[in-house]
């Protein structure tokens, strides 16, 4: 009896010393959060674009190189007075399109422009079997044979190295 009563003794003890440590741990997380210490952060827009490649298996670094060229990843409009707008610098009639085959919401967040930028690029790829004349569409609408491209066309295609995505076929003995 002795035995129990001294055992009861000892878990009530550790139970409110760990109710105790509980209660103080919430004490000073909201005495930090009140002194604005603790800074909630949101995901960065690489973070977010990463998260969508894995999504729709798209490569992330081809991805990365791509906002790089279109905006340096900046959300911008066109100054140019044309209609594409975002990171990945997508144009409203593709926008539009992808925006309702998604199911998207929220209208032209830049989290929509993204995922609609990636998914666009995932199907131009799907549609040609190569990332090299994915982006290439992606950038012009359609692929043309590389004999034909203008210097800009050429500059930016360069900036890439494809070949990291692009695996090329392994010969048959």
């Amino acid at each position: 009896m002795v035995i129990s009563l001294v055992f009861i003794l000892i878990a009530t003890s550790f139970v409110n010393r760990q109710s105790e440590k509980k209660r103080l741990i919430r004490e000073l997380a909201v005495a930090e959060l009140k002194k604005g210490e603790i800074e909630v952060k949101s995901k960065s827009v690489l973070e977010v674009a990463d998260s969508i490649c894995q999504e729709a298996g798209v490569p992330f670094e081809l991805v990365k190189q791509i906002g790089q060229n279109e905006s340096g990843w900046r959300y911008i409009k066109n100054s140019n007075g044309g209609t594409d707008h975002g990171d990945l610098q997508v144009i409203d009639i593709t926008y539009w399109h992808y925006y309702k085959k998604l199911g998207l919401s929220g209208g032209k967040t830049r989290r929509n422009y993204l995922k609609v930028a990636i998914y666009y690029l995932k199907d131009l790829h799907n549609k040609y079997n190569s990332w090299e004349k994915a982006r290439f569409a992606y950038g012009r609408g359609s692929w043309r044979n590389s004999t034909t491209w203008t210097p800009l066309e050429k500059k930016f295609m360069s900036k890439i190295d494809f070949s990291r995505f692009d695996a090329k076929p392994k010969s048959i003995k």
